[in-house]
């Protein structure tokens, strides 16, 4: 492989994993100044939270260079810190690193010891750290029974009858996102976000305050009564917003 096709594969790497290409020039710099390891860094604004990363690279002895992960440090406007260091053979991108530490599960295809693919959802653990400062990351796998589909299902969403909006709000949960709904016959706006652990969603009002289960189950008659009264066609005709 000459350097110009390892600087492609690693730009094309860093792209995938949601990074854009803003550190594309500052990667081939580094590379043709043959350096055993080096570290790009980036910043990104996110509401009113902060979260900057700083991605390794590492020179082999045939002398191609490598992406091994890049660590992430979110920052609050009170000051709290969440950090972690992800590998490159979790595959978590950038947006998805910013969900796990917000607290949220993320849902990834992974390799077992045999080489052999498997699903799961991965969740850190915020409250503790191991010794290497490591929050320890909590798998729920395939056969723990906590179905995505079904539990968004049970909730009165909008035109979740609609085969494409209901396998993009599937794609948003799964990358841990906390996504924006509608409910049937509310005009509130609701936010979504999966909780594997528990088997169900976490709910949230416009404000971003979790609603109780009995929050929830008062919206949800209330949106009952009012989709009795809508004809299905004109129920048809709403839309999720996302």
């Amino acid at each position: 492989m000459t350097i110009k096709e390892n600087i492609q594969e690693l730009q094309d790497r860093l792209k995938y994993s949601g990074f854009g290409e803003t550190l594309n020039k500052e990667l081939e710099k580094q590379i043709k100044a043959k350096k055993s390891d080096f570290e790009l860094n980036m910043s990104k604004e996110v509401g009113d939270k902060k979260i900057e990363y700083g991605l390794h690279f590492r020179k082999s002895d045939e002398g191609r260079y490598y992406y091994n992960g890049f660590e992430a440090k979110l920052s609050t406007p009170e000051g709290k810190e969440q950090s972690q260091r992800f590998y490159h053979n979790q595959g978590v991108s950038a947006k998805e690193a910013f969900n796990l530490l917000e607290g949220r599960a993320v849902f990834k295809s992974l390799f077992n010891k045999e080489g052999e693919r498997y699903n799961a959802w991965l969740q850190l653990d915020l409250g503790s750290k191991d010794e290497k400062g490591q929050h320890p990351v909590t798998q729920y796998h395939q056969n723990y029974g906590f179905k995505l589909e079904d539990a968004v299902q049970k909730l009165p969403l909008n035109n979740m009858g609609s085969p494409d909006q209901l396998s993009l709000l599937l794609y948003s949960l799964k990358k841990g996102n906390r996504h924006e709904v509608d409910i049937i016959g509310s005009d509130s706006r609701f936010l979504l976000e999966a909780n594997p652990k528990y088997k169900t969603m976490n709910v949230y009002d416009g404000e971003g305050k979790r609603m109780k289960n009995s929050d929830l189950k008062e919206v949800q008659n209330q949106a009952k009564a009012v989709a009795e009264k809508i004809p299905e066609a004109q129920r048809k005709s709403k839309g999720v917003k996302v």
